[in-house]
């Protein structure tokens, strides 16, 4: 797991702290983590038993670094939210939603608060890492779009301790920026950044 910093820029009021477990370097490219591209299943391509072993790469990956990260009894201290995806959350397939699943497995398992389903998407957005991808309708990053296409429940965000957990990140494209921006709006106390993989 490697460390770095998210900077402010006109999407993000700070700087915020964040940790990676390895690089993406292009999808069947050696050495890239496809199991990534295997559980986005952006064409419904795959069914859950097909997804086993990108689940448990994903899962163990991330309480590998959950625990070289925090000592066992600062878990309860600290609220685990999923990123969500670019489209409606219930234009997804369940076996389209297999990163959040894995993570809030994890998250119950070392016993962080889980709110996984704190952050949900109610309007489309446009898939900003496939833009080959058919009807890939709604808008490009903006600032405040988190807050304009998702319903976040308060209760998970406010005065907690967050750790934003994504599959990827890539810098420049500020989805992930504008999401954090927001969880700061509406009151969290402090947010870290967790991507399983980093675009190099």
């Amino acid at each position: 797991m490697k460390k770095f910093y998210i900077g402010e820029n006109k999407y993000l009021e700070q700087k915020v702290l964040a940790f990676y477990n390895c690089d993406y370097v292009g999808y069947q490219k050696q050495g890239n983590p496809d199991f990534i591209n295997h559980l986005k299943n952006m064409t419904n391509q795959y069914n859950e038993l097909d997804l086993v072993e990108d689940f448990v790469q994903v899962s163990e990956r991330f309480v590998k670094d959950m625990e070289s990260l925090f000592d066992k009894g600062d878990y309860k201290n600290f609220t685990v939210c999923v990123m969500p995806r670019s489209k409606r959350e219930n234009k997804y397939k369940q076996s389209q939603l297999m990163f959040k699943k894995a993570i809030s497995s994890c998250a119950n398992k070392l016993g962080f608060i889980n709110g996984t389903d704190a952050i949900i998407r109610v309007k489309d957005t446009k898939t900003t890492h496939n833009w080959r991808l058919e009807n890939n309708t709604g808008d490009n990053p903006y600032k405040g779009i988190t807050k304009d296409t998702c319903r976040v429940d308060t209760n998970k965000i406010i005065d907690k301790n967050i750790i934003l957990v994504d599959d990827i990140y890539t810098e420049g494209v500020n989805i992930i920026e504008d999401c954090i921006q927001y969880l700061f709006d509406l009151g969290a106390k402090s947010v870290i950044l967790y991507v399983t993989a980093k675009t190099r």
